[in-house]
């Protein structure tokens, strides 16, 4: 073989192997070329802006794409836009909804079971070895991918939370064009409350062993996310850390333990786990990592603290890091928890008690929660300073819940002055009626004065129940738009 001819071949496999190259990478090779051009024009716009009238999108916040149907479980096949199961077994419709559900459009199992059996004809509740289906709503073949490839900035957030029962329905993704044009660009969404009910599918093992997410709400969790995050809103997932009554009633060793012997102060309504324990502390650390690995831009720890009421001087703590106090006990485990969450690209925020920030040695002592030693291993505090949640006569004023700036604004002052320059402070707002005597517009608008004036970086509003509709109208009257009818 000549030279010429060898020449030939080694060009005609390199043409091959780049051609190969470019038809897998592609979504790759087009993204780079869109970062490439984007920080090009970006700098030329710069440096030598021009009079001509364009739009410059920012090169960093280009969304990659992945494919969802890469790596399918068996028996599914993703073909020409449409998604399809072959059952290798029997099994029932309600749990290949499950496991379907993920690839799908639709929200809730209980929905996609239902149009598994209308668009394939059908009956009963089983489907038998060997049927081949169509699952139908598919997601398209390259979806935006939403989770974070760096650490998110921490931005001026208004923001509303949901339970996990209202993130589980069409509640809050049928209104996001509403929020977003009132100016509300953040989502609280509960991914553990105190009930200890993981409210999604997790695929962490104690999660799964403990089936702690058995009675879940939020099916599609991968919908969920990515239709806040491709309407650009920032995401919170809330977990309440040591108020966990299922974790505890699934394993009784996880608790706090009596000095005289069993579970601590086991007739309380309120059951808590050891916050000195590793296991409780590992678990809690693990949600947050998988939350972080969906795409949320932030963790939001609720209950890190030690409980308040009970017969303290009865509790045995283990101590798994050694014998401290509550504050260094509660310090060590945010130190920890931050350092695995910074690792997957999500911030952490913290609740407080709005009581600390008076800075009270016996309220410090007993929540652990000691704001100036917290704030260097977080990047967000949120004080929750419900005027209605101080006692009668507090700092001289007889009905607290009828105060609102005051007890606002100087909170924020006071978590600022603790925190310094270590974290971002950003207040929970009361959206409840509860202790105060008119509870109308005019309050949620003094709330957010209070909240600017003190330097606070945004606010949250806090309702058990979801219902925001005052508040909704005190941000129609703040934005200039038309107002609903006046409130009683």
């Amino acid at each position: 073989m000549n030279n010429f001819l060898k020449r030939i071949i080694v060009g005609a496999l390199a043409a091959v192997t780049l051609w190969l190259g470019f038809f897998i990478y592609y979504e790759k090779v087009i993204y780079l070329r869109d970062r490439v051009l984007g920080f090009y024009f970006e700098t030329a716009e710069t440096l030598f802006p021009s009079s001509y009238a364009v739009t410059i999108v920012n090169y960093q916040n280009y969304r990659r794409y992945y494919r969802p149907f890469r790596a399918l479980p068996r028996g599914f096949f993703y073909a020409g836009g449409i998604l399809l199961y072959r059952a290798e077994r029997k099994i029932g419709i309600h749990q290949l909804a499950a496991e379907a559900l993920r690839y799908t459009d639709y929200l809730r199992a209980s929905q996609l079971a239902g149009g598994i059996r209308e668009y394939n004809g059908i009956r009963g509740s089983d489907i038998p070895e060997g049927a081949s289906l169509v699952i139908p709503g598919s997601v398209a073949g390259l979806l935006p991918d939403v989770r974070n490839r760096a650490m998110p900035g921490i931005i001026t957030a208004r923001g509303l939370y949901f339970s996990g029962t209202s993130a589980g329905s069409t509640m809050v993704l049928k209104n996001l064009d509403r929020y977003r044009a009132l100016g509300i660009n953040t989502i609280v969404f509960d991914a553990k409350d105190i009930t200890g009910i993981v409210t999604y599918y997790s695929r962490i093992p104690e999660v799964r062993t403990y089936n702690t997410h058995e009675k879940r709400t939020i099916d599609n969790i991968e919908k969920f996310i990515r239709a806040l995050k491709v309407n650009d809103f920032y995401v919170v997932a809330r977990i309440a850390v040591f108020h966990d009554h299922l974790l505890r009633k699934r394993d009784p060793s996880l608790a706090i333990r009596s000095k005289g012997g069993g579970v601590w102060n086991p007739e309380s309504k309120e059951r808590w786990c050891d916050p000195t324990s590793k296991k409780v502390q590992d678990y809690n650390i693990k949600l947050a990592m998988e939350l972080a690995d969906l795409g949320v831009d932030e963790i939001q720890f609720d209950y890190i603290r030690f409980p308040t009421t009970g017969t303290l001087r009865d509790a045995d703590f283990r101590y798994d890091f050694d014998r401290m106090t509550n504050d260094e006990s509660i310090t060590q485990f945010l130190k920890r928890a931050r350092e695995n969450i910074s690792a997957h690209n999500a911030r952490l925020s913290i609740d407080v008690f709005g009581v600390v920030a008076w800075g009270k040695v016996i309220d410090i002592g007993k929540t652990g929660q000691r704001i100036e030693l917290l704030a260097r291993h977080c990047d967000v505090i949120s004080p929750m300073l419900y005027p209605s949640h101080f006692n009668d006569d507090f700092d001289g004023y007889a009905r607290p819940g009828d105060n609102p700036y005051y007890f606002i604004y100087n909170g924020c002052r006071k978590v600022i002055g603790l925190a310094g320059k270590n974290a971002v402070v950003r207040p929970w707002l009361q959206a409840f009626r509860w202790r105060v005597s008119r509870y109308n517009r005019d309050y949620i608008l003094t709330q957010i004065k209070a909240t600017n004036d003190s330097g606070a970086r945004g606010y949250l509003f806090w309702n058990a129940a979801n219902d925001y509709d005052t508040v909704l109208r005190a941000l129609e009257e703040m934005n200039g738009r038309p107002q609903a009818a006046a409130e009683e």
